[in-house]
């Protein structure tokens, strides 16, 4: 794979070009996917059309999230006793974290693109971590393409913080003007039940049962913006979800690692400010959201002084 130096609109980037031909290019800003084109002309990706766009995060494209995913209850949250009031970053609410502007810096680009930034801390969440996402492109015996990222959140404080990790990427069946004329397979024996503000409900209550897999075979005008949990893995250990074409054998799936990931968020772009239903959010989680503030969530989100949570996720086209 070949890795070079780009912009995006004036914005630094960096393309990653596979022996197959499949391109990538990722801003420093945010270090965010603003394009995959697994086979020439046909982009999986709805990323980013422009660095306003980028520097806004509008409808948070190909989002890294950190320090936390999804929504925080009323932007506050209690830890060790202690009160914390974040900025309503995005949208009116505290979603997606803290590093989604961030200028990122490169760490590595030889087969694989490596970024990160020390995040120095805030008042509504004063401690510092390091995060570095890796991106590299594969391809697959069968003519398959991947798009695999891999996200390492370091605790660089001295007292334990909570923490959570995320990806946030809008896929699409290139040619297909929106997502309607597809299927939706998430292989999951839970569903997150919502308030008002679209962070779960307290307690139990936040879990609903469903038959798994969960399948939309036409998805048509079906909304979602919904977590499920209780993911199921294949053979292979790990959960995918799988967006399939139902014209034609294009198919893109989300593989997840359902240890380091243990939520599947799904977002169908519903009153997106651009390209509304034009893709579907595929988000692997490490923690519902406002998890800063569930009880059943304070154990896993810990993280110690030094110690590491880790994200894997792939994106897989075939046709």
């Amino acid at each position: 794979m070949q890795i070079s130096e780009t912009t995006f609109d004036g914005l630094p980037a960096w393309e990653l070009v596979s022996a197959t031909g499949a391109k990538a290019v990722v801003v420093a800003n945010g270090a965010a996917v603003v394009s995959w084109a697994p086979r020439p002309g046909k982009e999986v990706i709805d990323g980013y059309k422009d660095a306003q766009e980028v520097l806004e995060c509008n409808s948070a494209r190909s989002l890294v999230s950190a320090p936390w995913v999804s929504r925080i209850k009323n932007n506050q949250y209690v830890f060790e006793g202690k009160t914390y009031t974040l900025p309503q970053n995005l949208a009116n609410f505290s979603i997606h974290g803290l590093v989604w502007s961030a200028q990122f810096e490169l760490v590595k680009a030889n087969q694989v693109l490596t970024l990160k930034y020390s995040f120095p801390g805030h008042p509504g969440y004063p401690w510092t971590f390091d995060i570095e996402v890796t991106y590299s492109l594969e391809s697959g015996r069968n003519g398959e393409e991947h798009l695999s990222v891999h996200m390492v959140g370091t605790n660089t404080s001295a007292q334990t913080i909570p923490f959570a990790l995320g990806w946030h990427p809008y896929v699409r069946i290139p040619g297909h003007k929106t997502i309607s004329n597809t299927s939706l397979e998430i292989p999951a024996r839970t569903k997150i039940l919502l308030d008002s503000d679209s962070t779960p409900l307290p307690g139990e209550a936040a879990y609903a049962g469903v038959q798994a897999p969960v399948t939309f075979e036409y998805l048509g005008n079906t909304v979602l913006d919904t977590s499920f949990r209780g993911l199921i893995p294949d053979e292979h250990g790990v959960v995918s979800v799988l967006l399939k074409d139902l014209a034609s054998s294009a198919m893109v799936k989300l593989t997840q690692e359902p240890a380091q990931a243990p939520v599947a968020h799904i977002f169908t772009a519903d009153g997106l400010p651009r390209n509304a239903r034009a893709s579907i959010a595929l988000e692997p989680l490490s923690h519902l959201g406002d998890a800063f503030n569930r009880a059943d969530s304070q154990a896993t989100v810990r993280l110690a002084p030094g110690e590491q949570r880790v994200l894997s996720a792939t994106l897989t086209y075939s046709e």
